[in-house]
């Protein structure tokens, strides 16, 4: 029971990682408030919560819109009556190289990516404030360190979460919040495993990039934000956790060049000085 006698809230908590965490954060004694702006699915998270004996409430919520997002840190308050942690897990992005992104579709991603971050920040802080302190669990990606094709507007976001997560953590610190953010790597939702599993040579590609031999499941970040909102993080704020299975420790050759990862198994690999 890590977070008993905590209130949070999780967004995007219908599905994926947020679901995981809102689910995982009950069991450790949180009463959480579910937050999405699809009703449905939140609510199918609230009842997996309360069918596992925990206690959730679920509020409808647009995370890029600053009114709901203060609608939904109130929603918290009046539930509960204080609030402990948020987890800003919600975003959703339109990405494309530079030239072909739309101005529309940039500030789409950045409104939904990090704006919603820093909302959630916004209206959060000060109820913690009150009640002597608390906990903000940014959920970035390992897309805000490294980054892919076509992922200008994304990227640029999630490396702006980690700068305003340290920004907080700065500026917050003797009010008692901690601020810490999580990078994901490659981490498969149910659509995800569906398609996976009807694709062997995607899901073998998907593995064998991954040091620790699989890819991520929503569990594992659920996992490190129980820790990071936490008493055991007492002296953890400002920090990046990354939780990508090593995918971004590696040399080019093992992410570019799954055989290298084979004849490394194999014990076949021999390195040399060339020069």
């Amino acid at each position: 029971m890590r977070l008993e006698g905590k209130v949070a809230i999780v967004t995007g908590a219908a599905s994926g990682i947020g679901r995981a965490t809102a689910r995982i954060f009950a069991r450790e004694g949180a009463r959480v408030v579910v937050a999405d702006r699809r009703e449905e699915p939140g609510r199918e998270t609230v009842a997996m919560i309360e069918h596992e004996g925990g206690s959730a409430r679920f509020v409808q919520t647009d995370v890029s819109q600053a009114a709901e997002v203060k609608r939904m840190v109130g929603f918290a308050v009046e539930s509960y009556g204080r609030l402990d942690v948020l987890v800003n897990d919600a975003a959703s992005a339109r990405s494309r190289p530079a030239v072909d992104l739309s101005e529309e579709d940039w500030i789409y991603t950045i409104d939904n990516c990090l704006k919603s971050v820093y909302l959630g920040a916004k209206y959060a802080i000060p109820e913690m404030i009150k009640v002597g302190g608390g906990a903000i669990v940014n959920i970035s990606s390992v897309n805000g360190i490294i980054t892919n094709p076509s992922f200008s507007a994304y990227s640029a976001a999630k490396a702006g979460v980690l700068g305003l997560t340290r920004n907080l953590a700065l500026d917050y610190g003797l009010e008692g919040i901690r601020v810490n953010a999580i990078c994901p790597g490659f981490i498969a939702n149910d659509l995800m495993e569906q398609r996976l599993a009807e694709d062997p040579a995607e899901k073998w590609a998907v593995t064998e990039t991954q040091p620790v031999g699989r890819y991520g499941h929503p569990e594992d970040i659920a996992w490190a934000a129980v820790y990071l909102a936490s008493d055991e993080a007492g002296y953890v704020t400002g920090a990046t956790l990354v939780v990508d299975g090593g995918l971004t420790i590696q040399s080019p050759e093992a992410l570019v060049r799954p055989s290298f990862r084979e004849r490394w198994r194999k014990g076949r690999l021999v390195l040399r000085d060339e020069n």
